[in-house]
């Protein structure tokens, strides 16, 4: 005779997804390729140099009519690939020389988007990924000194629920920093880089 709930046993459990599954709605896709010219890697190398060049000086650098050049830069701006201009800063001179990397691993019964909103919300966090391996993300933060990191872990990311192990890897300082589009871009140039304006 078949089992009923009546009886007062329940069916078996479904087991639970993890947390992580749910990150392919957060985690940013890969973009299509997109096909450049030698000019167009050209303009990226010149803007990456001085994002402030006017159209007329890069108009010079490539060859081309200040107008031209304009028409690049908005189709490069329209495909996505200069998503935006910036200032790079010196985060020491800003009064935060310290850099603390973070490695989690999610419970099971965590719920990914409170944790990610959590953490979006403190300021000091620069960059989120997910990784492979044994941690499910590691949370890089800029931190002004020994205090401001504890204040960090007691009140901000320990707190945190679903968070099921972090681990604190402290900076000693930069060795290579992050390449820049020029550097990536410098040795598939076939353009000189440089021009002897001085003369």
């Amino acid at each position: 005779m078949a089992s009923s709930e009546s009886d007062g046993e329940r069916p078996p459990a479904r087991p639970l997804r993890s947390p992580m599954s749910n990150m392919t709605r957060e985690v940013e896709k890969p973009r299509p390729v997109v096909e450049l010219d030698e000019i167009d890697r050209k303009l990226l190398f010149l803007l990456a140099d001085d994002p402030r060049a006017s159209q007329r000086q890069l108009a010079r650098e490539v060859g081309m009519s200040p107008p031209a050049v304009g028409e690049r830069i908005a189709r490069l701006e329209r495909q996505r690939v200069i998503r935006g201009y910036t200032t790079i800063v010196d985060w020491s001179a800003l009064g935060y020389p310290g850099l603390v990397y973070i490695p989690m691993t999610l419970a099971t019964d965590a719920v990914l988007s409170e944790i990610l909103t959590e953490l979006r919300d403190i300021a000091e966090l620069t960059e989120l990924v997910v990784v492979t391996g044994s941690f499910d993300m590691i949370a890089r933060f800029r931190i002004r000194d020994h205090a401001h990191l504890q204040a960090l872990l007691l009140d901000r990311i320990w707190p945190i629920r679903g968070l099921q192990r972090i681990e604190t890897f402290l900076s000693l300082g930069e060795v290579v920093r992050e390449r820049s589009v020029r550097e990536l871009l410098e040795g598939s140039l076939t353009i000189e880089p440089d021009s002897d304006d001085d003369e």
